[in-house]
Order: structure tokens, then C-alpha cells, then sequence
């Protein structure tokens, strides 16, 4: 049976404790939810691990800061009684910057109860900021030590010009005289 109300209570529960274990860096607790095999596979965002030794290791050296992320968009589907997929959506930020990323959890019920057998993590490509896309378009580099008073520039234009375009204006009229010749 495919989305099982019960299994997806059971992996809705489980994916709870893997968020917490993850903000919480609970190293030990997210080594008990990964399948203890050297089939497992974790993809991240830096690294291909592949078998739970790996996987062990990578936990064991990950920094234990700027862990916190929200999810934003969770789906979880049940095949069986004893297979599902949790695909989520997160925004995190990472050095002051608001980053989007994605998970796919493949969880597998096995003898010694459910665990994550693979897993993917990925970050989409960060937005480039408006001063980036523009200095681009124009093809005008911004020095390293010019970037935050231009960015403060910016802001200001930004609320002159919000100021201006609350201003009513009716579509009809002109607003500058047409000289013709």
C-alpha cells in the first residue's frame, strides 16, 4: 500500500527526531538512525560518503556550529510497510547569507527497525546579489573594498526610489513636456 497511514506516522515521527538530532549535532543518535552497513550512502553538499564508516567519520568531524535550518516543504511517502522517502525543502543560514537547500532520506524498515539506508543533500545555487548581477551586466568590477559602501549606496537609492514610486501619478498625464520640431 502506498502512503500507509500508519508507516507515515511512524516516518513522520522518525524524521522529527532526525531534525532535532541534526540541530542538536546528537552525533550518536544520528549514527543509530543510519543503517550500520558499508552499503549506506550519504551524499552531502561537500562530500560522497559511502558505508557507515564514512558516514561515522563525517559526524564525528563535523563542526558542531551553524547547525539550525528551517524546513520549508516535507513530503513523505510510504511503499509497503517497510520503505519510504522523506524529500524536504530547508532554508539555513551559512556566514550571514540565507541559503535554500534539499534532502531525499530513503529509510528502510530492517530487522533492527527503521533506518536511513541513502541519503542526499544539496544546496541550490545562492542568488546573485542585485550589486553582483548588475557590476555583471555592465560589466563594472566592484573592488573587494568598495563592495559594503556601494551596497549602502544602493540601499539608499533603493528608499528615494520606493518614496517616489508611492507617489500617485495618473498614467494619462504627461509628465514632460513633447517638443516637436
Amino acid at each position: 500500500m502506498i502512503n500507509d497511514p500508519v508507516v507515515i506516522a511512524e516516518l513522520t515521527a522518525l524524521h522529527q527526531i532526525y531534525e532535532r538530532a541534526l540541530i542538536d549535532n546528537d552525533v550518536p543518535l544520528l549514527e543509530a538512525l543510519f543503517w550500520d552497513s558499508p552499503r549506506a550512502i550519504r551524499y552531502g553538499v561537500t562530500e560522497n560518503l559511502h558505508g557507515a564508516d564514512e558516514i561515522r567519520a563525517f559526524r564525528q568531524a563535523r563542526p558542531k556550529i551553524n547547525l539550525d535550518r528551517v524546513v520549508s516543504r516535507l513530503e513523505i511517502m510510504s511503499f509497503g510497510d517497510s520503505s519510504g522517502i522523506i524529500n524536504l525543502e530547508f532554508v539555513r543560514q551559512m556566514d550571514g547569507v540565507e541559503r535554500h537547500g534539499r534532502q531525499t532520506q530513503f529509510w528502510s524498515r530492517l530487522p533492527e527497525g527503521w533506518k536511513i539506508v541513502s541519503a542526499h543533500v544539496s544546496l541550490l545555487p545562492a542568488a546573485p546579489s542585485y550589486l553582483d548581477a548588475a557590476a555583471a551586466r555592465i560589466g563594472l568590477p566592484i573592488p573587494a573594498g568598495s563592495r559594503a559602501e556601494v551596497e549602502e549606496d544602493l540601499s539608499r537609492i533603493g528608499a528615494i526610489a520606493a518614496f517616489l514610486m508611492e507617489f500617485p501619478l495618473d498614467q494619462s498625464i504627461e509628465t514632460a513636456s513633447v517638443f516637436q520640431s
